[in-house]
Formats: C-alpha cells, sequence, structure tokens
C-alpha cells in the first residue's frame, strides 16, 4: 500500500505541469485500478473507480478508463447500487447482482477484446475524504454464473475495500480537473 502512496504523491504533485489534467487524473484511477486489482485477485475490468463531479449532481467513472467519456449516472438515480451506497455512506457485498435491479448498461459494455461477461457478485464502498463522500469503488466478480465467478464476498472485504480507498482517496481527489 506504502508503494502505491508514493507512486500517487508523486503523479499528483505533476497536476500543475501536466497540459490536460484529465490524463493525469485517469491515469492515476488505472494506477489504483492495478493495485486493487491484485489486492482482490481480481482482473482490472472487474474494478471501477466512480467520482461524484464538480456540480455534485452525477458519478462519473474515473475507471475503467473506457467509461469515463460513456456519460454519468445522476445521484437521483435510485436503481443504481453505486448511487445507493453514496447516499447511505456504508459499503455492501451482494453476492447475486443479477437478482438486484440496477443499472445494467456499463456491464454490456465491451473492454477486452472478449465479449462482455455479467457481474455476478460486488464489493461496492464509498470513497470518503475526511468523512465526506467524494465517490464509489466497486470491485466485482464477473462469470456466466455465480459458481463460475468465484467465491462470495464477505464483510471482511468489505472492510478491506473502505480502508484501501480510503487511504488513497486524499491523492486521486487531488488531482481531480476542476471541472470533473
Amino acid at each position: 500500500m506504502q508503494e502505491l502512496i508514493d507512486i500517487l504523491t508523486a503523479m499528483a504533485s505533476k497536476k500543475g505541469e501536466i497540459g490536460n489534467p484529465l490524463e493525469l487524473f485517469l491515469d492515476m484511477a488505472e494506477r489504483i485500478v492495478k493495485s486493487v486489482s491484485i489486492e482482490f485477485g481480481a482482473k482490472n475490468d472487474e474494478v471501477a473507480i466512480l467520482v461524484l463531479t464538480s456540480d455534485q449532481k452525477h458519478l462519473r467513472f474515473a475507471a475503467p478508463r473506457k467509461f469515463a467519456d460513456l456519460g454519468t449516472i445522476p445521484i437521483s438515480k435510485r436503481d443504481s447500487i453505486a448511487v445507493n451506497v453514496l447516499a447511505r455512506r456504508a459499503g455492501e457485498a451482494m453476492n447475486n447482482v443479477p437478482m438486484v435491479r440496477h443499472v445494467s448498461f456499463f456491464e454490456s459494455v465491451k473492454i477486452r477484446d472478449r465479449p462482455a461477461v455479467p457481474i455476478q457478485k460486488m464489493i461496492t464502498v464509498p470513497i470518503l475524504l475526511r468523512g465526506e463522500v467524494v465517490g464509489v469503488a466497486q470491485v466485482s466478480r464477473k462469470g456466466d454464473s455465480a459458481a463460475e465467478a468465484g467465491p462470495d464476498f464477505t464483510q471482511s472485504d468489505v472492510d478491506k475495500a473502505q480502508d484501501l480507498f480510503s487511504r488513497i482517496s486524499p491523492y486521486l481527489l487531488e488531482a481531480r480537473p476542476e471541472r470533473f
């Protein structure tokens, strides 16, 4: 974890020198995804980071990078798992995602050179900075079935994700462009 924090600190310090701060921010999000993927034994496309927009009215993807330009999720959209976690300010593990009514548009977007695979299980945690919710992070397990996706997530996994994202939130938000 300290190595990731050192890398994020160095990256964030370059914000004023970079011509396009959005690229730096998205690069930092990708770096976080790589570390989180390793920590949870997930693939990079099974980790998502959504950050509140500058006007505080939408969640916008910082990762996967391909989603950053696909649009936003209004924080008034109550059938969004991410929005509900944002509003409750508490993380959760869902081991039956296909059975839960949720925004599934993003699941259908092909990220790699293989067909999109449905999310079966997912941890969703609020990203907190000094007690304020600034975004949401998700770690998922994908597969054609729950069994194929792998083991269920536990409360311990939720706690681990919450701790990890709370520790990196200052660095990520420091690099967020003014108009995101």
